[in-house]
């Protein structure tokens, strides 16, 4: 009988199994677009994510192995963050700590939790308006299926506070009843590299973050 390949099954548990032990897997990747996303608001005091974050309930979908969703949120000063971590949850909850001890000097803190659901499960139980939802690296490659996808978008448009926006980087997940705008910046660590950032939100997070938008360069879709 020939040997299945976890890597294609429809099921994440067994497509990320297969790599835990070697430290990574196929949503841990994702975690180097929100650590490029940190550096470039850590490196601009101006950055507009810093007021668009600010004292908002921010909520990571699959935050992977790295801290670095919390370390965002907390340069913007968030009210709080939440890293939904259905895999990695344990390791996760250990980088954050560690990240908090080591750059407790540079980073403000805020309180946060980790959370072992699935994206879904967690968005469902989540109360309507209320959340910042950030998404780094959560392709269709690593969802289980489109009718998942359709379902998660309308979660983060039900739960997405009217004056905050769903913040994806290299994620083709993309709520089809909320506008568009995309920006774009060098990677901090690499210069020649750039980094395209989506905004999706509705017309009173766009009226609300108006004038900080507009001091920036973007590519409004709708």
């Amino acid at each position: 009988m020939e040997e299945r390949d976890d890597r294609f099954s429809i099921d994440w548990r067994s497509r990320l199994s297969n790599s835990r032990d070697k430290g990574k897997g196929f949503a841990a990747p994702g975690g180097e677009f929100t650590r490029a996303l940190y550096e470039w608001v850590l490196a601009d005091e101006n950055s507009v994510m810093r007021s668009l974050l600010k004292g908002q309930r921010v909520v990571e979908l699959g935050a992977g192995m790295m801290p670095y969703g919390y370390a965002l949120a907390a340069v913007c000063q968030a009210k709080n963050f939440v890293a939904v971590e259905p895999f990695y949850s344990d390791v996760q909850r250990v980088s954050v700590q560690s990240f908090v001890s080591e750059n407790s000097r540079v980073v403000p803190r805020i309180p946060f939790k980790v959370s072992g659901l699935d994206m879904l499960e967690y968005l469902t139980n989540e109360p309507d308006a209320l959340i910042c939802v950030i998404a780094c690296g959560i392709e269709d490659c690593i969802l289980p299926g489109a009718d998942y996808k359709r379902k998660v978008e309308r979660e983060i448009e039900r739960t997405l506070k009217s004056n905050a926006f769903f913040v994806s980087s290299h994620s083709d997940l993309c709520p089809q009843g909320l506008g568009s705008i995309v920006l774009s910046y060098p990677r901090p660590a690499n210069s020649s590299i750039t980094e395209r950032l989506r905004l999706h939100g509705g017309k009173e997070a766009f009226d609300f973050h108006g004038a900080d938008l507009a001091s920036i360069r973007g590519q409004a879709n709708g």
